[in-house]
């Protein structure tokens, strides 16, 4: 993994319309780990990730003053949302097909499941993000928490999903085109134009052997949607409300598989 020197104080937690780049991708890691970290704080918690409050400690207050100025404008609790997408995820990979030991975590940041979920054990987990520093940064957490991990592999891999070169970075680091893949891409494609999720899919696609399957929270089969308010695994849920003009906006958590052709005997 090549060095990459984390971004500057000035640059991280920006909530003047901040561009979609390293240092958002950055900061954003952060921000979500910290919202783990909330939601693990909570007695009625639906997710617990003990790696999250290490992982933000350090930047605690900054991202503190960020939430107080940015997030709690469009919900006043965002945690809960974050506790409800990781737990979809979460669910989506225990209820994997149990044959797929190979997981692709596509904008994975300072996800820790590699670490937490027993679900994964056995498996081969390749984490994949555009931010060296992040990577770092969790492994050295990581290193003293003195962490074992529970997938039998960890590889990170730095890459733009923005850009080309997927295929190329995976197949470098012991990913096998061959074996069905779990690919998780959680809280990623908000933020990438068209264009770039097409490619993204598409080189999904041709990676993927039959009986593959992918997790993400965009529109597509709905298993859930946030849309109206409701309860989910015993949560309370109120909508996320747009920033322009305060209504609530969709949001759908969403699984597919790639069939596995029915082999034609003559």
């Amino acid at each position: 993994m090549e060095s990459q020197e984390p971004a500057s104080s000035s640059l991280l937690f920006q909530d003047n319309d901040p561009v979609v780049d390293n240092n958002f991708a950055q900061s954003m890691s952060f921000v979500t780990a910290y919202l783990r970290a909330l939601e693990s704080a909570r007695g009625d918690r639906i997710i617990n990730d003990s790696f999250a409050e290490p992982l933000i400690r350090k930047e605690r207050p900054r991202i503190e003053k960020f939430m107080a100025t940015t997030f709690k404008e469009a919900h006043s609790q965002p945690e809960d949302l974050l506790a409800l997408r990781t737990r979809y995820g979460d669910e989506a990979l225990l209820h994997r097909d149990p044959r797929i030991l190979q997981v692709v975590i596509l904008g994975a940041g300072l996800d820790a499941r590699a670490y937490r979920l027993e679900s994964l054990r056995g498996c081969n987990v390749m984490e994949v993000d555009q931010s060296a520093f992040v990577f770092e940064h969790k492994s050295d957490v990581i290193k003293e928490l003195h962490a074992p991990q529970i997938a039998m592999q960890v590889n990170c891999i730095v890459s733009n999903l923005a850009e080309a070169g997927l295929e190329a970075n995976l197949m470098g680091r012991d990913f096998n085109p061959i074996m069905p893949t779990f690919w998780v891409m959680e809280g990623l494609l908000p933020y990438m134009e068209h264009d770039s999720i097409v490619k993204l899919l598409g080189a999904i696609n041709d990676l993927s052997a039959p009986g593959s399957e992918l997790w993400a929270d965009i529109p597509g089969r709905i298993l859930t949607d946030a849309v109206d308010p409701g309860t989910h695994f015993g949560r309370k849920w109120s909508p996320v409300l747009s920033v322009n003009n305060k209504t609530a906006v969709p949001y759908f958590f969403v699984v597919g598989k790639k069939p596995i052709p029915k082999v034609v005997v003559e």
